[in-house]
């Protein structure tokens, strides 16, 4: 008998029957895991924008604006304090320039609504959501290196292929894809030795305990640690309610700011 050649024995259908497992539920992380990072992460963090978002849009600016006008009356307050005409120019080009960052980040978050609005304006349908999942899943079993640690060079570009069709939701492509590998297969046999079949049980073993604490640190960062309060309707009103009332009191201030630099200013 050739060596490497196992016999029917409980401890070589023991090994297999880890190997299935194993395989199995490497498969269901590394699915989840992707899907969280590259799918789920941006809709739900998509979702959030949608509904919170421009509420906090707006009171940024508000409150941005409140900071400038109130800089702004105390350069003019010391240009009279010390018996000077304010140069409103000068003080309007100072106190923008210190205010460059937070000019920044309203554009980075008026870009983020913008990019969320096309996010969720670009959703595939539930079944064919359902379709990319399916076909993307019956790939990595038939491609993934770390199911198929004996692939060809061709069958790891392959696999390469298979998660850029994934990413950019080309159902089409990874149907020929796996059409192309239904046509091409050969049967082979490949006798494992046991100690091939115990490296291969670790090295799964190590890749499940990973997967398994990335997606543990993922639910507990946004957007997964706000996943269900995204959904929740009384809290999202709350919310809303909390930052109109944020926006109203900085509006306040702005006016207020805005009036009494009118009021410095007046000749």
């Amino acid at each position: 008998m050739n060596q490497n050649t196992l016999a029917v024995t409980p401890e070589n259908e023991e090994l297999n029957r880890q190997l299935a497992q194993l395989a199995v539920e490497f498969l269901d992380l590394f699915t989840r895991h992707k899907g969280m990072v590259e799918d789920e992460s941006v809709i739900l963090s998509s979702l959030y924008l949608e509904k919170l978002g421009c509420f906090q849009l707006e009171l940024l600016q508000k409150k941005t604006e409140a900071a400038r006008l109130k800089m702004k009356m105390k350069l003019i307050q010391a240009a009279i304090n010390r018996d000077e005409r304010p140069d409103l120019q000068a003080i309007e080009n100072s106190v923008d320039k210190k205010f460059q960052d937070y000019y920044a980040e309203i554009e980075a978050q008026a870009a983020a609504l913008d990019q969320a609005k096309d996010v969720l304006s670009h959703l595939v349908s539930e079944e064919d959501t359902r379709k990319l999942k399916e076909l993307f899943r019956v790939l990595c079993k038939r491609l993934h290196p770390d199911l198929n640690p004996d692939q060809t060079e061709d069958e790891k570009e392959l696999f390469i292929k298979v998660k850029s069709a994934y990413d950019l939701q080309k159902i089409a492509e990874l149907q020929n894809i796996l059409l192309y590998l239904d046509e091409s297969k050969r049967e082979k046999i490949v006798s494992i030795s046991g100690d091939e079949k115990r490296e291969r049980i670790e090295h799964l073993e190590s890749n499940v305990k990973s997967l398994t604490a990335k997606i543990a640190q993922l639910q507990q960062t946004f957007p997964f640690n706000v996943k269900e309060l995204i959904f929740d309707e009384k809290y999202i009103a709350q919310k809303q309610g909390e930052l109109r009332s944020d926006i109203e009191k900085f509006e306040k201030e702005r006016a207020k700011y805005a009036t009494l630099i009118d009021i410095m200013t007046d000749e």
